[in-house]
Formats: structure tokens, sequence, C-alpha cells
């Protein structure tokens, strides 16, 4: 499945050394583009899920009067970045274990800049 959206996420993935794959989506956890090295059932899936648990987080925090700019969550044998942008699209970035997250985060916010003049 190719896109408008599948050139900077590529380049999200190629400039991040760790980064195992990255999908974008709408409000609803619809798969707008996957990218990378999961399995195109399983990535929708995770995918949709990381949407619930920004959903959920972003509730809570506004709640507290706080915006959730950017949520990271560490699994037995992945790191995941779940990056919010305008109008409830999001997009996650899975990593192996040893990637740099401080990388990761800069090259995603680059994405996100990009991706969000589109929308």
């Amino acid at each position: 499945m190719s896109s408008p959206y599948s050139a900077p996420l590529r380049k999200l993935l190629d400039s991040v050394p760790g980064a195992i794959a990255v999908g974008f989506a709408d409000y609803e956890g619809e798969c707008i583009q996957l990218e990378g090295g999961l399995e195109a059932d399983v990535h929708r899936l995770h995918l949709a899920y990381q949407g619930i648990v920004l959903h959920q987080l972003q509730a809570i925090h506004l709640a507290l009067g706080e915006t959730a700019t950017r949520i990271s969550s560490r699994y037995e044998d992945k790191h995941v970045i779940v990056q919010p942008l305008k109008s409830g699209y999001f997009v996650v970035l899975t990593l192996s274990p040893g990637a740099n997250l401080f990388r990761a985060g800069q090259y995603l916010a680059l994405t996100a800049r990009e991706l969000n003049q589109d929308l």
C-alpha cells in the first residue's frame, strides 16, 4: 500500500538505526500508511491499540489541563513512540530495544512537522 505519506515515513525508518516499523493512522486508528518490518495485519492491530492508549492518555491529561505531546512505552523486546498530529491523526514508531530514543524522537518530530503540513 503506497501513498503520498510513504516517502516521509520511509525516510524516518531509514534515518533511525533500530527502527522496525512506522504507521500513520487517523483519529479512529484506521491505518493510512504502514512501512517497515511488521506483518501488515499485526501492524494494523498494533497501530489501532496504540491509538486507544493515546486517546485514553490524552483524555486523562486534558482533565489535568495538560496536553500529551508524545508517548513512549517500553515492552519486553520493543520501544514504541506515539506522536499525536493535527486533527487526531498520529504516528507510531516501533523500535528495537537498543535504539537511540533521543535520536528517534528528533526524527519523529521532523516527520510530524512534515505530515502536519499536509493535514
